[in-house]
């Protein structure tokens, strides 16, 4: 695995661990159910078509590319 696949999988985990406490927050401090249940579905939506077009952008790129034409 290479150093901008592992950061980039970090990156990935931690925009997951805070996707999670927004939802739980969102759910367990809610005053309106039924409005804290619609919010929640949006919001996991929103941020899942985020997350995929975030992987599909990232897998698309050519790295090797791009790090063989830096100079240092």
């Amino acid at each position: 695995m290479s150093l901008i696949s592992l950061l980039y999988l970090i990156f990935i985990l931690v925009y997951i661990a805070i996707g999670a406490a927004i939802v739980f927050h969102m759910l367990r401090y809610k005053i309106n159910r039924r409005v804290a249940a619609i919010m929640c579905l949006i919001y996991l939506g929103g941020g899942i078509l985020l997350l995929i077009s975030s992987i599909s952008l990232f897998f698309s790129v050519n790295w090797y590319q791009i790090i063989s034409n830096l100079r240092f």
